[in-house]
């Protein structure tokens, strides 16, 4: 079983007009989820809590890269559209994501837990340790364990020319 999702929120802004909003958790390379409870939210309460164990219900997104979620037969809402958490998910006209409001925080949690085995099974994620945080609408990049040293493989390999001594 996956960690708590609620463990993953960082808030990264709070607007009492826009409500507030956590940051995005990356699934992988490829897949993203937003979780989001506030006054501008589809959620309950429909209000800006302090603790976040206090809502019952969140408004929840759902999209991914290349390709977007929902294309047929090679995005990853193909894999999750069946689990039964998935009905009310809808993307509205020229949206990036899926999304749907008032999920129970019991649904929040196992579509947590669908998406990491998902990413899993597609060899996107190593393990749930893998997980990241990205601002809201970042573009994921690809992560690899030689990302600090700026490696990108053999064909991202580029050749120094040195002079002679």
């Amino acid at each position: 079983m996956a960690k708590d999702f609620r463990e993953y929120l960082v808030e990264v802004s709070r607007h009492e007009l826009f409500g507030r909003v956590f940051k995005e958790l990356a699934i992988g390379s490829k897949v993203l989820i937003s979780f989001q409870a506030s006054n501008a939210h589809g959620c309950t309460p429909e209000e800006t809590l302090d603790d976040v164990y206090a809502y019952t219900q969140w408004e929840v997104s759902l999209r991914a890269t290349k390709p977007a979620i929902d294309v047929p037969r090679a995005g990853a809402w193909d894999f999750l559209k069946h689990n039964y958490w998935a009905k009310p998910f809808d993307k509205p006209d020229f949206q990036r994501a899926m999304t749907a409001v008032n999920i129970p925080t019991s649904h929040c949690q196992q579509i947590l837990e669908d998406v990491i085995e998902y990413a899993l099974l597609k060899k996107q994620l190593e393990s749930e340790d893998d997980i990241r945080l990205i601002e809201a609408d970042e573009e994921v990049k690809k992560y690899t364990k030689n990302a600090q040293t700026g490696c990108s493989g053999c064909g991202g390999q580029k050749t120094i020319k040195t002079k002679p001594e």
